[in-house]
């Protein structure tokens, strides 16, 4: 479970979000909506660590947040390596086996662009390339930033299939997004 505790977060003298609270329990989904400069990118870079909390808690199953997947509004590629090339620097980073790239690429669609510069792909398959992050290693807390973002429809429903199947396993999910899905819990900023 994920338990956001009084959180409020304050940004030139202004209040983005102020004692918030909400908890996510395992195989749910959290949609993070609003207008833009809302506080949804900065409240998802607070769970996941990378902003410091001003006021309040965030906890994971009572303690603080473990290994988690966070993916931004920016895919975090590099554009002078290919797709593999990509995913191998990925894998080194997060400590996994390199075994899982074949099936990461194969499952969003990229195989065939395996040798590819990264700098060649459309922004949907640049996105579909951050999202295969996802697969390389399991991580019980997916935090994702506007994921659909450049799918095109085929994309967006592998996308909405690729969460369903972390929820049935037990999983978490924190998404921003202006096209919220048809099932999850919604907090509104």
């Amino acid at each position: 479970m994920l338990s956001l505790q009084d959180l409020s977060f304050e940004r030139q003298y202004r209040y983005l979000f102020r004692q918030l609270n909400t908890e996510v329990n395992s195989g749910e989904l959290l949609q993070i909506t609003g207008a833009n400069g809302s506080g949804k990118s900065t409240l998802l870079r607070m769970i996941a660590g990378y902003i410091e909390i001003q006021e309040g808690q965030i906890l994971w199953q009572n303690q603080t947040i473990p290994e988690l997947h966070y993916i931004g509004h920016q895919n975090g590629i590099k554009a002078y390596l290919t797709v593999e090339e990509n995913l191998e620097l990925i894998s080194a980073l997060i400590n996994t086996s390199k075994n899982n790239i074949s099936l990461a690429m194969d499952e969003v669609g990229l195989k065939r662009f395996k040798n590819s510069l990264a700098q060649k792909l459309s922004a949907g398959q640049l996105r579909r390339l951050a999202l295969a992050r996802l697969l390389l290693k399991s991580s019980p807390l997916w935090i994702l930033d506007e994921p659909g973002t450049a799918l095109d429809t085929q994309g967006q429903e592998w996308l909405v299939n690729l969460i369903k199947q972390h929820l049935a396993h037990k999983g978490v999910v924190i998404a921003a997004t202006h096209q919220p899905y048809s099932f999850g819990k919604i907090l509104c900023l």
